[in-house]
């Protein structure tokens, strides 16, 4: 690609518009060139006419930027409104269960907050694993040499009818809230406890040891498989799952667009009495446990009702999305002892989602890599399309909000945002069918990393990872589009635009967020670190049509990448 420093010129539309410019860039349909670096781009018409897709990438890694780029086209045409045409969809689908537009919503930033609270503790890991240690070390000694430090507060000796007191609080290490809890399951690798103060109505002990069976034979062999084995500091062999009406007290009353359904609290893994008495942690329970809404048929809490059937349809999905949150926490305070802090948040929850679309897969008898499509979540039987909204609906609709604002969204940004969650889970995805015909044990090496955020992904994949970022940002575009051959820029696993417009939406066109560039009008964005804008443009037969790509008026902003692919 010839590049120029000469300053953004207006040229009128001629036969060609790149003379002493820029050299011709000659397109076949489906064929991908980038633009990196460069100023002024042109395309040919070719002798019948040609159609592009202009994807302006920002390459940077730092989480909070954003670049300012203009797009001018000079001697191109108006695309079609066709450009992006599917087949007709039909009336808009409740695709999404009870998580519809008309009902609560689950309050997913409340999670980021607890866990970017829990990050920014800086409690000291080395301090953690001295105490755990020598806790083990004196309990391996027995009693003549003093015992172990700390008494579990859910032995192994529990049994079902037993009450313990735990710290139910969402807080960190302060202010802990104690209610008395009853054992209500036993299960070879959970252990469910009920509050005592649960509103009446609730799960009885057969729906408690359904729960635990279900622990036990699903959730935890799928997340163990996929992310590696938690942490066993308080030495009972088991996961505490608690089902506690202060997880219903986190939605205030007269809130009715969001709800909390359940979290995990890292402080659990923090010890009450620390080496470095700095360090220590009073509110923890010590223990492997997380936090579940408790049903409440009545809304005795806060006037929010939620009966045994919506809070078991949650359920599942909360515990392998919570599951995987603990895993990665415990591995890396107890276990992995090079990691020094916890998971950046976004990649954290990233998994998490993971985790969710991974029960998915296990529930349904789909595997990743089938490019599933309405037909296949849908069409097949009532029951995988039950399956798909309970497991798997939620992940799409996150990214279905990405997909409507790409640029002012990304798969990296620290922050509470549906988008983010959803441009994250994608991108993992992505990653992953483009790295291996199967999964194997990709999702084992994130939570086994030592380091954090971009530096987690580098490890993983063994390369920079923002390539692979900007390839599947193209994906977003390209997939399924009809033109693309390349699997660098396919969605192997979802067939996203056949999803987006007929499970979820009664509409003709894919909703990504597409600019039209007009004949000698300068088109400007905001985009995101590790996110795009695109464009589409066409150019006349026989002429040439030159794109002029800039930042403040000079030349682009040097991690602005510009893809460009001819679609017809």
């Amino acid at each position: 690609m010839i590049t120029s420093n000469l300053p953004f010129l207006a040229i009128a539309a001629v036969a060609s518009n790149c003379t002493g410019l820029v050299g011709t860039t000659t397109m076949a349909v489906g064929d991908v060139q980038t633009f990196s670096g460069a100023q002024y781009g042109c395309l040919s018409g070719s002798a019948s006419g040609a159609e592009f897709a202009l994807i302006a990438f920002n390459s940077s890694t730092d989480q909070v930027n954003s670049l300012n780029v203009s797009i001018t086209g000079n001697g191109v045409g108006a695309v079609p409104s066709t450009f992006l045409a599917s087949t007709s969809a039909p009336a808009l689908r409740s695709v999404i269960g009870t998580r519809t537009t008309a009902v609560p919503q689950l309050d997913e930033s409340f999670h980021l907050r607890l866990l970017a609270k829990a990050k920014a503790e800086h409690r000291s890991f080395a301090s953690a694993r001295a105490m755990r240690h020598l806790a083990i070390s004196r309990s391996i000694m027995g009693s003549g040499a003093g015992a172990a430090i700390n008494t579990a507060a859910l032995p192994s000796t529990a049994n079902v009818g037993d009450l313990v007191t735990l710290n139910v609080s969402s807080a960190a290490c302060s202010s802990p809230v104690y209610h008395a809890l009853r054992v209500t399951a036993i299960g070879t690798k959970s252990i469910v406890l009920s509050d005592t103060l649960n509103p009446s109505g609730g799960f009885t002990d057969v729906d408690f040891q359904r729960i635990a069976t279900r622990f036990d034979t699903l959730v935890y062999p799928l997340d163990v498989g996929a992310f590696g084995a938690p942490s066993d500091i308080d030495n009972n062999g088991r996961v505490a799952i608690i089902f506690t009406r202060t997880v219903n007290e986190l939605t205030p009353a007269k809130v009715n667009d969001y709800f909390v359904g359940g979290f995990f609290n890292p402080r659990d893994l923090f010890p009450k009495v620390s080496a470095d008495t700095t360090q220590n942690c009073p509110g923890s329970n010590e223990g492997e446990m997380f936090y579940m809404l408790a049903p409440d048929p009545t809304g005795t809490v806060n006037g929010h009702a939620h009966t045994t059937v919506f809070v078991d349809s949650l359920t599942t999905g909360i515990v392998a999305h919570e599951f995987q949150h603990l895993i990665n926490g415990s591995r890396r305070f107890y276990i992995n002892t090079a990691a020094t802090a916890f998971e950046d948040v976004w990649l954290n929850e990233g998994l998490s989602h993971i985790a969710e679309e991974l029960l998915y897969y296990r529930e349904s008898g789909f595997t990743p890599r089938q490019n599933l499509n309405d037909a296949a979540i849908r069409l097949v039987s009532a029951a995988k399309y039950g399956i798909w909204k309970n497991d798997a609906a939620s992940n799409l609709a996150r990214f279905l909000l990405y997909v409507q604002a790409p640029s002012a969204n990304s798969p990296y940004p620290n922050d509470d945002s549906l988008a983010t969650r959803g441009a994250t889970w994608s991108f993992l995805r992505y990653a992953a069918d483009q790295l291996g015909t199967t999964d194997g044990d990709i999702w084992q090496r994130f939570d086994n990393a030592t380091v954090t955020g971009l530096a987690t992904l580098q490890s993983v994949y063994g390369t920079d990872p923002i390539p692979l970022v900007r390839n599947w940002a193209v994906a977003n575009f390209l997939d399924d589009f009809g033109t693309n051959s390349d699997t660098r820029f396919m969605h192997k696993s979802w067939n996203f635009r056949n999803i987006f417009t007929t499970t979820f939406l009664n509409m003709p066109t894919y909703p990504l967020s597409v600019t039209g560039l007009a004949d000698g009008v300068k088109s400007d964005f905001v985009i995101r670190s590790g996110s795009a804008a695109y464009a589409r443009l066409a150019v006349p037969a026989g002429r040439e049509g030159l794109i002029t790509f800039s930042s403040g008026g000079g030349l682009p902003s040097t991690p602005l990448q510009f893809v460009v692919v001819r679609t017809k």
